[in-house]
């Protein structure tokens, strides 16, 4: 029987890495769901505090007494991504509480449409023809999926949504620009900023048992691990690739309703989700785009 082995340094491994992180993003519907009725800033806020001090554990013992030198040598980046990270994560917790999950899965599906336009005017990385027909494919399974989802729910949790993916598209671009960025710092920056950013609107106090639990999940475990992967991902794959992946939350947060919640989807979902996943297949199997170099930072 043969082994399975993880692919070798590249395109390969950074996709399994984006398929793998947005399996684990596609938990955080669910857990949210389950967190309820607390508020998005309160669930984001306990995300943030488990957290923060298992990845600063991490850190130290990756880093040592170099942890303090490393944070600041790359601190302006840290704080920036850090700070997209608590923009994109609060406002998709503050979208699902406040619209329709099917809305916001909707709309972070189109991922990588704006990954590819960032990528492209920030890092002038072109995205394959074969990619835009991935993406274009993925959108008509989206559409199918959702079907007449989108005229539910609030206007305000749409735009969250909408806030939710440019936060994350934007950081897909910074995390492929700067490969030596310290992906574990990356981590950490995020969840110490999510927590201080929820501070002081977050209510912990009021949440039950059950919450507490689902967000411990999603802090401790899920969420630093995704983002750990999705940040690694960019250093062997293109964003716009890596951000094809982000319609398997779309699929899978269905298949966790279905599980848990005894939900099952309409054909039209199922249909839906055989075209997204036939679109992404599509997609990482061309070859990969191009982007300028690195600048030397010492010039």
């Amino acid at each position: 029987m043969k082994r399975f082995t993880l692919p070798q340094p590249g395109r390969n491994l950074g996709l399994l890495m984006a398929a793998t992180g947005m399996f684990l993003v596609s938990t955080d519907s669910l857990l949210v769901r389950v967190a309820q009725p607390s508020s998005g800033w309160t669930i984001s806020f306990m995300v943030g505090v488990w957290s923060t001090p298992i990845i600063a554990f991490i850190a130290r013992k990756k880093y040592g007494n170099q942890l303090v030198n490393e944070i600041r040598k790359y601190g302006r980046l840290l704080v920036v991504t850090g700070l997209l990270s608590a923009l994109s994560t609060t406002a998709f917790m503050m979208a699902v509480t406040l619209t329709a999950a099917a809305n916001v899965v909707a709309i972070i599906a189109a991922a990588p449409i704006l990954a590819a336009v960032i990528a492209r005017l920030a890092i002038n990385e072109r995205a394959t023809a074969r990619t835009w027909r991935s993406i274009g494919l993925t959108t008509v399974g989206i559409i199918v999926i959702v079907g007449g989802a989108m005229a539910k729910g609030g206007v305000g949790g749409d735009l969250l949504a909408l806030v939710a993916i440019t936060g994350f598209s934007v950081n897909l671009t910074i995390w492929r620009r700067h490969p030596n960025l310290p992906r574990i710092l990356v981590v950490l920056s995020a969840a110490v900023s999510i927590a201080l950013i929820t501070a002081i609107p977050a209510q912990p106090f009021t949440m039950d048992v059950d919450a507490l639990w689902a967000t411990l999940i999603m802090g401790a475990f899920f969420g630093p691990l995704a983002r750990f992967l999705l940040a690694s991902a960019t250093q062997h794959a293109p964003a716009a690739e890596v951000s094809l992946f982000t319609p398997v939350e779309t699929v899978c947060a269905t298949a966790w309703v279905w599980i848990f919640f005894d939900e099952p989807p309409t054909t039209t979902t199922v249909l839906g989700a055989l075209v997204v996943i036939a679109a992404v297949t599509y997609g990482i199997t061309g070859p990969a785009a191009e982007m300028a170099p690195e600048p030397d930072p010492h010039r």
